[in-house]
């Protein structure tokens, strides 16, 4: 048993004649009427009765009628699946994160791109934000999670949420904060992210904007050690008021009212390689979570 002949059995019993169902298979009445005689030889039944009106399905024919549909229907979806999979992106795609997993959910996005591409393969580094942008400059990392803006023409980003930006602090340091300006919290200690961390440069601007000379006690480019730090009554920081919920909320921290701002978050990567196949598909898979703005 052949598709084809599947494919004329249904179309003989939907037009009605040899001659119809010629036409819509693009074939010839010979070829559709040895079709459909060589099923019914295979499978020992009429499926029709001819008369000189057209043909006409038996009720045999009819029972198998639906199970001949059914058949073509998952040949299609073979045929449309291997399609895909010959279409579809493969190799590697590196994803350069620099959020936990509260803030993004990854783990559904890659869900949902092996899903639609099986054939691609992610691979997730954590860094921080100016090390991703660094990292997609030059071509190694594929698509970045960056918070804070991008000034790099090079660059498209897609915001997809904005993160408020707190100083937090152990609740010894209330006192401190209760009517405190930056100039008397700058004697204070502070933990400081790297150099590369969206956060380290928003510290510098506020340095450099209200004259301060901050005492960087220590570095840290991680964010569970830092709010450690902070809960300790180590030092201060600024941190995502979202990653710290949890502890303002408790009240293991406390957060200063004398200063909030937000820093854009964004999926980034470079312009000139975003209609790359393996890119576009993380977009599109990514747009099912986050609400990606338009790129720019």
């Amino acid at each position: 048993m052949e598709l084809y002949q599947l494919r004329s059995f249904v179309a003989v019993a939907e037009e009605g004649t040899l001659a119809k169902a010629a036409a819509r298979l693009f074939s010839s009445q010979p070829s559709i009427s040895a079709h459909i005689k060589a099923l019914e030889d295979e499978l020992g039944i009429a499926l029709f009765d001819r008369s000189s009106r057209g043909m006409q399905i038996t009720l045999d024919g009819e029972s198998l009628l639906e199970r001949a549909y059914a058949i073509l229907k998952e040949a299609k979806a073979l045929g449309d699946l291997a399609r895909n999979l010959q279409s579809s992106p493969s190799g590697k795609l590196v994803i350069g994160v620099n959020s936990g997993p509260d803030d993004v959910p990854l783990d559904s996005i890659a869900e949902s791109l092996h899903r639609s591409h099986p054939k691609l393969q992610l691979e997730f580094l954590h860094s921080s934000s100016g090390y991703i942008l660094k990292g997609v400059l030059a071509g190694e990392i594929d698509v970045g999670l960056h918070e804070g803006e991008v000034d790099s023409p090079k660059i498209l980003s897609a915001r997809f949420k904005d993160n408020t930006i707190r100083v937090v602090a152990s609740p010894k340091f209330k006192h401190a904060f209760e009517g405190g300006d930056w100039k008397s919290l700058q004697s204070l200690p502070w933990v400081f992210k790297t150099p590369e961390c969206s956060y380290y440069q928003l510290m510098e601007r506020i340095v450099k904007a209200h004259e301060l000379q901050i005492e960087r006690r220590f570095i840290i480019d991680e964010d569970t050690t830092c709010l450690r730090f902070v809960r300790n009554g180590a030092a201060l920081s600024i941190m995502d008021e979202a990653i710290v919920k949890k502890e303002l909320d408790d009240g293991s921290i406390i957060a200063w009212d004398g200063f909030s701002c937000t820093l854009p978050h964004s999926l980034i990567c470079l312009g000139s390689r975003y209609h790359e196949r393996p890119v576009q598909a993380f977009y599109q898979s990514a747009a099912k979570f986050l609400r990606l703005e338009n790129n720019k």
